[in-house]
């Protein structure tokens, strides 16, 4: 009885928007097993998304350049459960767990990850990514049943318009960059973060909470360069994106584009909600 009450509890308190803009990307996995990877994407895609190279680039031209291949060869299964949305319900972000296994590989054996997306509303009203990013994991990654929307950190409720709203988003982006390069990653994140933010690097599983990404990172960041390039606020000046790049000195470099989703507290604090990194594929 109490799993189902907090269940319903927490299916209550996901607004219509993001309910809509979840139940999307529940249609577009569903549209993937007929249609195959590349298709689906094309379908789900906004005209203007962008994929990281690690410079923003478009991802239906890269799209366009694959072969389309059927389900049953390529099979690839997701699942949003975890995300949010701003306050004017214009633009959302979503994570969670995928699966993705090539049948004509010998083995067959699954390859698992974690997505996250960053979706817009179009003019017409239909839900459409604009961003998608993914890490590969050594192993399934759980999350709490059903699906969660991130809980407020005390929702901002300001009124300075997008393009004032964007130009702070983007100045948070560019102090956490600075911030990284003056006093290491993790002291920069561990003063930007809220209780459940994310942190999502290849090959670990998702890192979850203040606590476990400042940890991870004292451990694992040392030698890390970032650079902004581009990012939007919503209208609500509530919620945002950023991107850019990275580098990691060391033994093993490694470089590529990271994705960051903001949320804003009543304050006005931005606050990084989720990290994703990716390196450039070669």
């Amino acid at each position: 009885t109490v799993f189902v009450t907090a269940l319903v509890t927490a299916q209550e308190s996901v607004p219509p928007a993001l309910q809509a803009m979840a139940d999307t990307e529940r249609e577009f996995a569903r549209t993937a097993k007929v249609k195959g990877i590349r298709d689906s994407f094309l379908d789900f895609f906004a005209d203007d998304a962008i994929a990281f190279a690690p410079e923003p680039t478009s991802s239906r031209a890269r799209l366009l350049k694959q072969p389309a291949r059927p389900f049953s060869v390529h099979e690839l299964l997701w699942e949003p459960r975890f995300g949010d949305i701003a306050a004017s319900g214009e633009i959302g972000w979503l994570t969670g767990p995928s699966t993705f296994i090539d049948h004509e590989s010998p083995d067959k054996k699954p390859h698992y990850g974690n997505y996250l997306s960053v979706w817009r509303k179009q003019p017409d009203g239909r839900w459409r990514v604009f961003i998608d990013i993914g890490i590969p994991t050594p192993a399934e990654v759980s999350f709490g049943p059903g699906f969660t929307r991130m809980p407020s950190v005390g929702r901002y409720a300001g009124k300075e318009g997008k393009d004032a709203a964007t130009q702070s988003l983007r100045d948070a982006d560019r102090q956490l960059n600075g911030a990284i390069a003056g006093s290491g990653a993790a002291k920069a994140y561990g003063d930007r973060l809220a209780s459940a933010s994310r942190l999502h690097r290849g090959g670990v599983l998702p890192l979850v909470g203040s606590k476990a990404i400042v940890e991870w990172l004292d451990a694992h960041a040392s030698g890390l360069a970032t650079a902004a390039g581009g990012g939007e606020a919503a209208a609500s000046g509530d919620f945002g994106y950023t991107y850019g790049t990275y580098t990691i000195a060391g033994a093993t470099p490694q470089s590529g584009a990271y994705v960051r989703v903001w949320t804003r507290d009543a304050a006005g604090k931005w606050l990084v909600a989720a990290d994703v990194a990716e390196p450039t594929r070669r």
